[in-house]
């Protein structure tokens, strides 16, 4: 009786424990998991449920059709103006002189007529008529030599910047040199490549100075340059473009419409483009929980991401936030289970 009794109350705590132990995993919940992403048989079909793509992060936007004009990539500098200043202070000189020549040979031109007359009167002597006249041919000699140096001026300047920007830059008062003075706009030179001219209908181009097409900032067409690329052989244009705001000398990448007849299609966010090998992606979104694996072969950079021609239609969903994540899920579905382990 005294072994039989420690085995019973043993037995019994055996018993308890293991009726706890199992009242404890009847009273636990159990965890929701989420439903992974699977692979159709088509290896671009991705499925995935709604709480996946909540989970995810997924975000779509529907395509609306557009028109853009096709464009080809140049490249330029940012000037110093201040050779446009100095022949700008140069001219200014020039003139001020010249409006003090004129001055004094009209005060010459009125004193050789009131002499004339007196001399014809016998009030002065033929000496004094003929210094007078001296004076007046020195003061129209004067006049003329100022008029030349201002036309070299201007035609130094025509050769080096061309007419508009001479012209901006030979007038007392105009806004555009004055943009340009102090530094609310700045003036660019772009040289096109070899056996390329601007469009003559074109205006504006766009600029960046490290070549991201989706930053680019307008710029506004000056005139075609008088020289060409002495290496290149490319024509040259000048370009203002007022919000930017470079060190003098900085390159900058331009893209110019080439013309022609625009092309339909659409714009994609860079956010929706993902990669894969060294091809580029997107992902369509074809049912409430099923997207397609879309390649692109062609597509242009722009101000508002990118735009594709062919591949992509109005209309369609595209993901713009979570295509990685679903290129990730998508090539792990692809991987087979015994090298998953």
């Amino acid at each position: 009786m005294r072994i039989a009794l420690p085995l019973i109350c043993l037995f019994g705590v055996a018993t308890l424990l293991t009726n706890t132990v199992s009242a404890d995993d009847d009273d636990t919940a159990p965890r929701q998991q989420t439903k992974p992403a699977a692979v159709s048989n088509d290896p671009n079909i991705l499925q995935l449920d709604q709480a996946g793509q909540k989970l995810a992060g997924i975000q779509t936007r529907s395509l609306i059709a557009v028109q853009q004009t096709p464009e080809f990539t140049a490249y330029g500098t940012v000037l110093n103006p201040e050779p446009l200043l100095n022949i700008r202070q140069q001219y200014l000189a020039a003139s001020a002189q010249q409006d003090s020549a004129q001055a004094r040979y009209s005060e010459a031109a009125q004193n050789l007529n009131r002499t004339r007359d007196l001399h014809q009167q016998d009030i002065v002597s033929t000496r004094r008529l003929q210094e007078q006249q001296a004076v007046w041919q020195a003061d129209k000699a004067n006049l003329a030599s100022n008029s030349y140096q201002q036309q070299l001026i201007a035609a130094n300047s025509r050769l080096l910047w061309g007419d508009t920007l001479s012209s901006w830059f030979t007038s007392a008062q105009n806004k555009n040199a004055a943009q340009l003075l102090e530094h609310r706009a700045q003036l660019l030179q772009i040289t096109l490549p070899a056996n390329h001219l601007l469009d003559p209908a074109v205006s504006v181009i766009h600029i960046h100075e490290r070549g991201q097409r989706q930053a680019a900032l307008p710029a506004t067409l000056i005139s075609a340059a008088p020289q060409v690329d002495p290496v290149s052989q490319g024509p040259r244009y000048f370009f203002k473009c007022e919000p930017c705001r470079l060190p003098f000398g900085a390159h900058v990448t331009a893209w110019l419409p080439e013309g022609g007849q625009a092309s339909s299609g659409v714009n994609i966010p860079q956010s929706a483009l993902v990669w894969h090998l060294g091809q580029a992606f997107v992902f369509v979104k074809t049912d409430a929980e099923h997207f397609s694996r879309r390649p692109l072969s062609q597509y242009t950079a722009n101000s508002q991401g990118y735009f594709v021609a062919n591949a992509l239609q109005p209309g369609e969903e595209i993901v713009t936030t979570g295509a990685q994540t679903l290129l990730s899920q998508q090539l792990k579905g692809l991987i087979p289970d015994e090298d998953k382990d």
